[in-house]
């Protein structure tokens, strides 16, 4: 499906953090066909579509930020919610869960009181199917400090709060050099002869925000606000399926309008840099 940019359309970055779009928007595409085409691609169960339309009706368009997730040769989606109101927020945990309750339920809950600035929730196949409800949640919350913005993410389940990651953000003009010294510091990697170019790819590195995170099994490195080629470099780089790629391209002078944000977990295997999993995203 098709959706077309209006006018009146908001461009967000996958923070829905604001930008100026690139280009003249008349006749252009909005990120949503993205998702929308990977659901068709990628064979999604049609309750996944109607789950993210179900939460658009329930808190407006441009309100949530979508990922699409290679983990291997498996795929699968991530729904982001952000409110930066805290707990001044409109859009929370209660509201989403009971908007999409139709079609998956869930017993989750966490206390309003917590000052969560955004949270997501995993799409996949059994999702779709019915063979389970949304049984865990992804939780964030800021970090204070005056060095460098940050984030701590928690997973909700049943059993309730365990710590998961954590995010720095940094500035790729400002703040190079502890991008570099970020990545080279982890548990998860040998340093004695790493070259971060293996990591901080040199095709993305032109991007505006670089986030570094820290995950129990491996890192992560984020490229946000990235061109339209860099996005089709990335979905080529990372074998997503031929027919996505295609898509890409055939729509590129409709896509050039807008910043992508793409993100690779990694660790070191026998001195090689193994990419675990990596996801590309949007807003509808």
């Amino acid at each position: 499906m098709l959706e077309w940019a209006q006018p009146s359309d908001p461009y967000y970055d996958y923070c829905l953090w604001d930008y100026r779009p690139l280009a003249p928007t008349a006749g252009k595409l909005r990120s949503s066909t993205l998702l929308w085409h990977s659901f068709e691609t990628l064979g999604a169960p049609p309750r996944l579509a109607e789950i993210v339309r179900a939460i658009k009706a329930e808190i407006g368009a441009f309100r949530t930020v979508w990922g699409v997730k290679k983990l291997g040769d498996r795929y699968s989606w991530e729904l982001y919610f952000y409110d930066y109101g805290r707990l001044e927020r409109t859009v929370s945990i209660e509201r989403v869960l009971a908007a999409i309750a139709p079609f998956a339920g869930s017993n989750l809950a966490l206390s309003s009181k917590r000052p969560y600035f955004m949270f997501s929730i995993d799409l996949d196949e059994d999702l779709g199917e019915g063979r389970r409800c949304v049984d865990e949640l992804s939780v964030y919350l800021g970090n204070p400090s005056a060095m460098v913005s940050s984030g701590l993410c928690y997973q909700l389940s049943r059993t309730g709060l365990r710590f998961d990651n954590l995010y720095y953000f940094f500035d790729r003009e400002k703040n190079w050099d502890d991008i570099v010294g970020k990545v080279c510091t982890s548990a998860h990697l040998d340093l004695a002869g790493l070259d971060p170019a293996a990591i901080l790819w040199p095709e993305l590195c032109d991007c505006g925000i670089v986030v570094v995170a820290n995950k129990k099994h491996n890192d992560g490195v984020y490229f946000s606000r990235i061109r339209i080629d860099q996005l089709i470099w990335f979905v080529e780089k990372l074998d997503y399926p031929s027919s996505l790629q295609q898509f890409l391209r055939d729509n590129k002078s409709r896509l050039d309008h807008m910043l992508y944000d793409v993100g690779i977990d990694y660790r070191m295997i026998e001195g090689r840099i193994e990419i675990l999993k990596s996801a590309y995203y949007g807003v509808v």
